[in-house]
């Protein structure tokens, strides 16, 4: 089992100390220009790249070989790659990113909607809001193998506004929520609760240090053995985690 520690740049020394770090340092611009936060002498096991704002147009090559050199300049093993929804154009650019990892040994982590890419390995949030979590899992390891999944275990609260055709949710502070009674599900994995928000119906779903236990240890069995944990969280989450740092 490897369990990454995905820390932002005024953590990272302090993750290092701990376990591998995913580094949080790196941003594409608007204007294709890689923007890189102020490193510590330490070097991180991945660097997580913010290309959210990118349309999968513009020079392809170039700027995966600058990604790419990004991790052969700071002696890191892989990229994860945080992308909007795919289109045609992204999914070309994914195509020749992974290509050229490829080539230079570097691993390549995408989201889950990018899972038809070549070579790459699938990011897969914490949370699913339809069917079975456990069915869902088994599914993408029989689907795709165990060993290019990797879970996110993240102590996070989803708000979805019914109905929800699309799925996607956003992420809300538990500061800004009113009281509520929560329930388990055992469908899900995680705790729900359901109230009323502007006269509109909310679903809520969020992870427990406890269902993040079943959750590990469900992907475990699986065969899947790379998870992400956002630091400091990693004092809130199970003795298994920890124990595999």
């Amino acid at each position: 089992m490897k369990i990454y520690l995905s820390a932002p740049p005024g953590l990272i020394a302090e993750a290092s100390k701990i376990g591998p770090v995913c580094a949080m340092s790196h941003r594409l611009g608007r204007d294709l220009r890689l923007y890189r936060s102020p490193m510590p002498a330490v070097r991180p096991e991945l660097i997580d790249v913010d290309m959210s704002s990118f349309t999968g147009r513009g020079p392809l090559d170039a700027i995966s070989e600058e990604l790419t050199g990004e991790c052969v300049r700071l002696g890191s093993a892989g990229l994860v790659i945080d992308l909007p929804r795919p289109t045609p154009p992204l999914l070309s650019f994914c195509s020749v990113l992974s290509e050229k990892a490829a080539r230079r040994g570097i691993r390549l982590y995408l989201p889950e909607p990018y899972a038809a890419v070549p070579g790459c390995r699938i990011a897969l949030p914490a949370q699913n809001t339809r069917g079975s979590y456990e069915s869902r899992l088994k599914r993408l390891a029989a689907l795709y193998g165990p060993e290019r999944l990797a879970l996110e275990l993240e102590l996070t609260y989803t708000e979805y506004t019914l109905p929800c055709p699309t799925g996607l949710g956003s992420l809300v502070s538990p500061k800004s929520l009113p009281p509520l009674r929560p329930f388990y599900s055992p469908h899900l994995c995680a705790n729900y609760a359901s109230y009323l928000k502007n006269r509109r119906l909310r679903l809520l779903i969020w992870n427990t240090p406890q269902t993040l236990t079943q959750k590990l240890r469900l992907a475990s069995s699986l065969g899947i053995k790379e998870f992400f944990v956002y630091y400091p969280h990693i004092s809130s989450l199970p003795p298994i985690t920890q124990k595999n740092l």
